[in-house]
């Protein structure tokens, strides 16, 4: 790194844009370092000032003690030395190190007790008001158990004027709600916060820390719903700020305190290994008791053996403990550091706090977290079990094929289950007979493999039994599974040579479900692209005689089934008429011989087959016409399937509030089957929460699809899903979060070379850095999504980022790095030119870069090169009727001539501005302001 000091302020202003942590107190470290290395003693002292806040709000605040002494002594030797903001930041300072008594017992009380009297001192010497030395007095009185003297200070604290040394309007708050709550005064804790939350909070510990403290005063009052929104607002912005520790512990404590054991043990398991690098020992303290409250409800419940595992730490394996072990490993630890605190006190108190923790009773039995939570599933997942009676093999094997026949799923898997667990019969044809069923029933759960070696072995018992028929049938059904799962050409030889054979039968069901069989695997192969086209031409005249087979044979499953066959033909020809006549005839077969499955199964067909042509209205009647149709005995997979296309269709018709009913049933009945269509559930139910205005719920859905879909290999449908969950964060104001979430996204996207997309999404995330004011980083992301967008040859998006980057670079500090920037630009759009595009949306383009350029070369005092293109600006959102910015520029053209003494032309600019708008535009203030002291310059 650089020495100099125009490096060193660079940096400096980078480190101001970071979030509270490790990376940026390394930053201001090794800038502090540099600066004192090189002399730069303005440098050091500015640093050190930063470095005070980033220690107590990071992970350090054990250090901000030497720098916070040497700011302090360096600003008393010469006062007149330094900026008014010294001072007022110093008198903020002393409240970081009072409290820091209340965090390390290391720190002596009588220093503690010293530094607030020097506290007051100053700010009685200073000129303000006592507010904020109140608090902190009440903050060590109460911390050391003289309650009563901390009650005092609390209405003195709470009667004094705030002013701009007291905590900010939500922090403040926050400290007296958690004092009400300490008190049993829930009630007023309540009303104390209400028109905080009301308001608008721009802090950066807010409001996620006022939500926290009002847990339990939420939870004792029965204000149920407003204790679960906290929680889930709260938690989420604390789960990535290990600083926090001890809020979490609160969130650990309302956990087990609100019959949420399980969700407590997701938030000790993410967070546990927090403890080991506690920001402080206070909050290290709390959360030790809060995890062992948490595990002894566990073990409360009946589930001490529950495991939990403890990540490593230095000299520490990790290991895997029971619920109980380590609520008694936790108990030990909370309890050693409050003995720590009461020995530097000389009190109990600390140590009583703890124990009244550990003792903490349960508030209410249990209180959902979502509305997934509490969702009921309208019918009832669990049949009747089977009581299967005592059976020979052949009556085992008789009653599946026909309980696979009727879909009866609870009855076939109760028979299997025994088939499974008996010998295996002597009599070839009934084992024959026995491997088709299982076959049967592992097609049903997608393993091909097993499938395959169960109907080889059927043919293989056939053959020995010397039964042709069953041998042609069991080789025609290996021959279409293998049409859908294997190798085409062995299949189609099988399936040809078995309806040779039982096309000679006297029974027209055997020849028609031998037709059905090959027409049916002919359509699997055209599923999967693997069907030549004179094979093509042959499926109408297979299924005219599957037609003419079922109607000879009367049997109404063999001509629902035909007509189903010519459903999945039509669709693939793109005949929707026609497929909507075949899935008619196939219901009502269907329905006649008491196949509700199969009618559904088709039913459900069919609205696929409308959804893909648009038909969103016809699509949803089809699943309305499925429902009745469902029972108990349905199939998991079928019913949540059922499920989630409804809430689909719903979604597409505009109807979110009734798609999320849905999609939650979907998401209730397959997720004990941990169903691999699930996550895609939740992802539209995160759609729905999001067009309803439930951002929290549409988040956690939106994260669980994403764990689920990455955990399945489905990395393409995840970061689509991560794009709607970055979105949400951008509404739910958790800007980090979101970019954390382009990352990953970024990240995919330059794994799979999509360039394109990449580009996209690191101009949104510069977008984003932009609006966030961290311009140096907006800067970088400028400049690398213009790169990516020069080697997709998008030529708009590589002119919009390169100006981009120099605006950013610009407000960063960087003059001359921005300047050098406005010329890169400036060749960024002439290729953009040379492309031809649209003349407005060139103009648009070109406007932009000159009123940035005009701003950067304004800044850097070159002010002839300036005008022109402020004056340009100004003309060119004019020629395309964009007023707002057009005014803009002329604000910016006037101060630039101003600069040049050439005030009577900035007047001319600014009242032609003004007369363009009504008062009540944004810029109307800015623009008069500037014209009634342009107008006292001319006199």
């Amino acid at each position: 790194m650089s020495e100099s000091a125009d490096d060193l302020w660079r940096l400096l202003a980078q480190a101001g844009h970071m979030p509270y942590g490790d990376a940026k107190d390394a930053l201001l470290e090794q800038v502090l370092r540099h600066a004192e290395a090189g002399g730069h003693t303005d440098i050091a002292f500015n640093t050190r000032m930063r470095l005070i806040a980033a220690y107590a709000q990071g992970m350090s605040p054990a250090k901000l003690f030497v720098p916070f002494a040497r700011c302090l002594a360096d600003y008393d030797r010469e006062p007149g030395a330094y900026d008014d903001w010294v001072a007022g930041s110093l008198r903020w300072d002393f409240k970081f190190a009072v409290r820091a008594m209340t965090n390390f017992p290391e720190v002596p009380k009588d220093r503690a007790l010293a530094a607030l009297d020097q506290m007051e001192q100053r700010y009685r010497v200073e000129g303000q008001s006592p507010q904020a030395v109140y608090a902190y007095r009440h903050y060590v009185t109460e911390h050391l158990g003289e309650l009563d003297e901390a009650e005092r200070w609390y209405e003195r604290w709470c009667t004094t004027p705030r002013d701009e040394n007291s905590d900010c309007a939500g922090c403040d708050p926050t400290g007296k709600v958690a004092w009400l709550a300490s008190r049993g005064r829930d009630a007023e804790a309540v009303d104390l916060a209400a028109p905080v939350l009301r308001g608008e909070l721009n802090c950066d510990e807010q409001p996620q820390l006022i939500l926290t403290a009002l847990l339990l005063p939420y939870l004792r009052t029965g204000q149920l719903e407003a204790a679960r929104d906290a929680h889930r607002r709260a938690y989420r912005v604390l789960r990535t700020k290990p600083q926090d520790l001890r809020a979490i512990a609160s969130h650990l404590e309302f956990c087990a305190l609100s019959g949420n054991q399980a969700r407590g043990l997701e938030l000790l398991d993410r967070h546990l290994g927090w403890l080991d690098r506690s920001p402080n020992p206070s909050a290290a303290m709390d959360f030790a008791a809060a995890a062992a409250l948490l595990l002894r409800t566990v073990e409360d419940a009946g589930h001490g053996d529950t495991v939990v595992r403890r990540p490593a730490h230095l000299d520490r394996p990790a290991a895997e403990s029971t619920a109980r072990a380590l609520r008694a490993e936790l108990t030990a630890e909370a309890l050693a550091i409050a003995a720590r605190f009461d020995r530097r006190n000389g009190t109990t108190h600390q140590t009583e706090l703890v124990h009244a923790v550990l003792a903490s009773a349960p508030i209410v039995d249990q209180l959902p977290l979502s509305a997934a939570a509490v969702h009921r599933v309208p019918v009832e997942q669990a049949p009747a079990p089977i009581e299967l009676p005592a059976l020979t093999t052949a009556e085992l094997i008789e009653r599946a094929e026909s309980g696979l026949q009727r879909d009866a799923t609870t009855e076939v898997t109760a028979l299997i289950q025994r088939l499974t667990e008996d010998a295996e019969p002597t009599d070839p044809l009934l084992a024959g007979r026995r491997a088709a069923v299982l076959a049967r029933e592992s097609a049903r759960g997608d393993d091909c493999l097993a499938t395959e070696s169960l109907l080889r072995r059927a043919i293989e018992h056939y053959t020995a039994a010397g039964d042709e028929d069953h041998r042609q049938i069991g080789l025609g059904r290996l021959g279409v599974h293998l049409c859908r799962h294997g190798d085409p050409a062995e299949a189609t030889p099988l399936l040809r040579a078995s309806l040779a054979h039982l096309g000679a039968s006297a029974d027209p069901a055997v020849r028609g479900n031998a037709v059905l069989r090959l027409s049916g695997g002919l359509l699997d192969l055209y599923d999967r692209g693997l069907l030549p086209d004179d094979a093509s031409a042959e499926l109408p005249e297979l299924l005219d005689r599957a037609d003419a087979e079922a109607a000879a044979s009367g049997d109404d499953e063999l001509i629902g089934d035909a007509a189903k066959q010519r459903l999945f033909l039509s669709e693939n020809n793109s005949r929707i008429d026609d497929a909507d006549v075949a899935a008619r005839t196939a219901i009502s077969a269907y329905r006649r011989a008491n196949l509700p499955f199969r009618a559904a199964t088709t039913l459900y067909y069919l609205a696929g087959i409308h959804r893909a042509a648009g038909d969103f209205t016809a699509a949803l009647a089809a699943t309305d016409e499925a429902l009745p149709l469902l029972d108990a005995d349905t199939r998991v997979g079928f019913r949540t399937a059922l499920f989630a296309r409804r809430g689909d269709l719903l979604l597409l018709l505009e109807r979110p509030a009734e798609a999320v009913g849905e999609l939650l049933t979907a998401i209730a009945i397959g997720a004990p089957a941990g169903l691999p269509q699930l996550p895609y559930a939740q992802w539209d139910l995160a759609i729905a929460y999001r067009a309803t205005g439930q951002l929290l719920d549409a988040a956690e859905q939106a994260e669980a699809a994403i764990t689920a879909l990455d955990g399945a290999g489905a990395g393409g449908a995840a970061r689509g899903c991560r794009y709607l969950l970055a979105g949400l964060h951008r509404s739910l104001g958790e800007p980090d979060q979101a970019l954390a979430v382009y990352d990953a996204i970024i990240e995919f996207d330059r794994a799979v070379e999509d360039l394109g997309d990449e580009a996209y999404v690191l101009a949104e995330t510069a977008d984003l850095l932009d609006a966030l004011d961290r311009d140096a980083e907006a800067a970088e992301r400028y400049r690398l999504a213009a790169e990516v967008a020069a080697r997709v040859d998008d030529p708009i998006r590589v002119a919009y980022c390169r100006y981009s980057a120099a605006l950013s670079l610009h407000w960063s500090g960087d003059s001359a790095g921005a300047v050098a920037a406005v010329e890169v630009a400036d060749a960024a759009l002439a290729a953009l030119a040379a492309t031809g595009p649209d003349a407005d949306l060139l103009c648009w383009h070109r406007a932009r870069l000159d009123h940035n350029a005009a701003r950067i070369l304004h800044a850097a005092y070159r002010f002839p090169e300036a005008l022109p293109r402020a004056e340009a600006a100004a003309a060119g959102f004019r020629a395309i009727e964009v007023i707002d910015r057009a005014v803009r520029a002329d604000y910016d053209q006037a101060r630039i001539l101003l600069d040049l003494d050439r005030t009577a032309e900035a007047e001319k600019v600014l009242a032609g501005a003004v007369a363009e708008l009504d008062d009540t535009h944004p810029a109307y203030g800015l623009l008069t302001t500037l014209l009634t002291e342009t107008r006292s310059r001319l006199g």
